[in-house]
């Protein structure tokens, strides 16, 4: 083995010599204003709760303001639904009066052979059940269709 290639040793012997240490200059070093260099990182917490107080109050007042508005739109819908009422109830009056004709021509048609118990003709629209009050028909969607 080659002593005097050191390039091939594994590590060095620490040296004898007493270590060399570096110390500051004499008084010190001089004082660094580090406020000066290290910019501010944000709003102050103070700051920072009266913004989202500001923003939560308006926030309330904008859904407020909406509720008014949402309240004042249903009461026109509600005194518009309301006025039309008796046009609407009219008209399906109407159309049910319509029905009814086409029924009872239709019931006159099929019934025309038949009699009751007394032996009388079928009278149409006349009630199988002899109550003796007049009670609207049943209107199905599939009535409303017919003819």
């Amino acid at each position: 083995k080659n002593s005097k290639n050191t390039s091939s040793k594994m590590s060095l012997r620490p040296s004898t010599a007493a270590a060399i240490q570096d110390m500051p200059p004499p008084g010190g070093y001089k004082k660094l204003d580090f406020a000066r260099y290290i910019p501010d990182r944000g709003p102050k917490g103070w700051q920072l709760w009266v913004g989202a107080t500001t923003l939560v109050m308006y926030g309330y007042y904008q859904v407020g303001k909406t509720n008014q508005a949402r309240i004042q739109q249903k009461m026109q819908e509600r005194k518009v639904r309301y006025a039309l009422a008796p046009l609407m109830q009219a008209e399906a009056d109407r159309e049910y009066m319509e029905r009814e004709l086409v029924n009872l021509r239709r019931e006159a048609e099929i019934m025309k052979d038949v009699t009751d118990l007394k032996g009388n003709p079928w009278v149409p629209g006349s009630s199988q059940y002899f109550g003796g009050q007049w009670m609207p028909r049943k209107v199905s969607y599939f009535m409303r269709h017919q003819g």
